[in-house]
């Protein structure tokens, strides 16, 4: 097939999903720096949601390298909490850990420590290495580490080499995805949600849906939608968010029977609340929730409305 005969198949399949019902988003607020404060960068270096559902920014200063800022929000114009953090790496993640504590991730390993820990008073707790090429970081609300990796991190050594690792509170592994043959390998992890302990994963190149609960890996089969970079569940039904391609805004809601997951329903197309296209996104699978940034504003959907809609 040629370049020209590939973009008009990809103009077909992008045409029918335009005819697909819509799935709104849901605006929840904004993340921002305090508006007093003109010493942060208005653009958010990272970004990312906690287990109880408050969001995360983080933001460099103006004044010089190093300096960092942690924002908390609930949704409203205001952070509920922010600290100030010197001298702490440059993140690619940020997630909470309990008693207040931030972790910080960097996506790359550059010779030393990629995650740091901070106590929610602005103090470094420790740092550690949760290796390199990494596509997702979510923890859990008792404080374990979910690190999804992507493809590069297939020729390294240590956890990253599974694909998927579960790092302890103190920034050591926990348990790593086996290399089984009756389990899927994971060559990179295009999505991963944690739904309380419980790990769910959807990756390349055989697109099975994974739940790891108690240190067991469940293999489910077959995702409903290949290419999807975002899951949503409660255990028994859930969404694929995403495709290849033209189906980049593909929402394919599913039932887990017995052991494989199904098809439920019809899909539809997510979109703002306005009903513009979702684009230039940063979104992240909590349980039952699907968080979306564009730039800072926050956006939301949630099972229970892929269900109602179908």
């Amino acid at each position: 097939m040629t370049r020209q005969e590939r973009e008009q198949v990809r103009l077909r399949r992008r045409l029918e999903v335009l005819q697909l019902p819509v799935m709104p988003l849901h605006l929840v607020g904004y993340v921002l720096p305090p508006a007093t404060d003109t010493r942060w960068s208005r653009r958010p270096q990272a970004i990312g949601v906690g287990p109880g559902g408050h969001a995360y920014g983080v933001w460099a200063s103006t004044d010089g390298p190093g300096q960092r800022l942690v924002t908390v929000h609930d949704g409203a114009r205001r952070p509920i909490r922010s600290v100030h953090l010197d001298s702490c790496l440059e993140p690619s993640f940020v997630q909470p850990l309990p008693d207040g504590a931030i972790l910080l991730v960097d996506a790359r390993s550059r010779g030393g420590p990629n995650a740091e820990i901070w106590s929610a008073d602005g103090t470094r707790l420790r740092q550690g290495h949760l290796g390199d090429a990494i596509e997702n970081v979510l923890t859990t609300p008792s404080g374990a580490i979910w690190v999804g990796y992507f493809d590069e991190a297939m020729g390294g050594a240590g956890p990253q080499g599974h694909g998927l690792a579960r790092f302890t509170p103190d920034l050591e592994p926990g348990w790593v995805y086996p290399h089984r043959a009756d389990l899927p390998p994971i060559d990179d992890c295009y999505a991963l949600n944690v739904a309380g302990e419980t790990a769910w994963s959807c990756a390349y190149t055989a697109f099975h849906l994974v739940a790891v609960d108690n240190d067991q890996a469940i293999d489910y089969g077959m995702a409903p939608q290949r290419g999807a970079n975002a899951l949503l569940t409660d255990g028994s039904t859930g969404a694929m968010i995403g495709g290849y391609g033209p189906e980049y805004d593909l929402v394919t809601p599913f039932h887990i029977v017995e052991d494989h997951a199904v098809t439920t329903g019809g899909q539809c197309r997510l979109v703002l609340p306005d009903g513009l296209e979702v684009r230039e996104r940063r979104i992240y699978g909590n349980g039952t929730e699907m968080h979306v940034f564009i730039g800072r504003s926050w956006y939301r959907v949630d099972l229970a409305q892929v269900t109602r809609g179908h």
